[in-house]
């Protein structure tokens, strides 16, 4: 339980580090309040927008500017996905997994719906592209696409500064990221633990990215049914097959349903005094 609300922890200190890079003081209280509200509202979304949306929007409540809460969102994607790029190429040398189930079932589902997964991309740039362009071209432009250029500008503005001089928050930010992952990654080892059941607990450590990366690319709200089911896929011949499903209800209790009842909770309790 302590291992499922400790990220928020991890996230807040993030947001510390850049909220000094940027100058911007916030108290603690609002910092944990962001963290969580970041994953309870992210409930109602896909895994990978999350609460993304929320946390800019509480960001510029707390005196940020919004393409500097847009960037800061959008950076700690950016934290997320550089983890991973070390994270994965490790955990499959070290466990040598390459015949794991859900290898196969991405490889079934890619070949079956490439085309489809390849149109749907090149429209989204497309789209973005169009309207990138007929907000730069636009001779009459409305308030809201004012607004939007605006936040883009200062957006990138904020990213040059990031990579001119964010070298050191990086870092910290990096190695904060680093412990919250594998603090949720250690969340199974606690429950697997809990049970008395003989695993490889290397596997159950470094094979975990598969099944976050199968919820980021779940659509539905709380990545609910992709959860699972790649947690099935990917752990299937390192938990006993009789015991499984019942290390997959911990798992999701303590991950998921507890995480965001205590969540849900401390946002009702606190909302008075903020």
């Amino acid at each position: 339980m302590v291992l499922a609300l400790l990220p928020w922890a991890w996230h807040s200190l993030r947001l510390a580090i850049w909220g000094r890079f940027f100058g911007v003081n916030i108290a603690w209280k609002q910092l944990v309040r962001i963290a969580i509200a970041t994953d309870v509202g992210g409930v109602v979304m896909p895994a990978a927008v999350g609460g993304a949306p929320l946390k800019a929007s509480m960001l510029v409540q707390q005196g940020y500017r919004p393409g500097q809460a847009a960037t800061l969102t959008l950076w700690g994607n950016v934290e997320d996905v550089l983890f991973f790029m070390i994270a994965i190429p490790v955990s499959i040398y070290l466990t040598k997994s390459w015949n794991n189930p859900l290898w196969k079932s991405a490889e079934h589902f890619i070949l079956r719906h490439g085309l489809v997964i390849a149109a749907i991309l090149i429209g989204l740039t497309l789209l973005a592209w169009w309207f990138l362009n007929s907000i730069k071209t636009s001779g009459t432009r409305s308030k809201w696409m004012d607004k939007i250029a605006c936040v883009l500008t200062e957006s990138l503005t904020v990213f040059s500064l990031i990579l001119a001089k964010g070298r050191r928050p990086f870092i910290y930010s990096f190695l904060a990221v680093t412990a919250q992952w594998l603090t949720r990654f250690c969340t199974l080892l606690a429950v697997v633990r809990m049970l008395g059941l003989d695993a490889d607990w290397l596997k159950l450590l470094l094979l975990q990215w598969m099944v976050f990366l199968a919820m980021m690319l779940t659509p539905t709200p709380g990545a609910i049914g992709g959860a699972e089911a790649g947690f099935l896929l990917v752990f299937a011949q390192s938990l006993p097959v009789g015991m499984i499903g019942l290390v997959l209800l911990a798992w999701r209790l303590a991950t998921y349903y507890f995480m965001l009842g205590t969540g849900a909770v401390w946002l009702a309790a606190t909302q008075t005094s903020t």
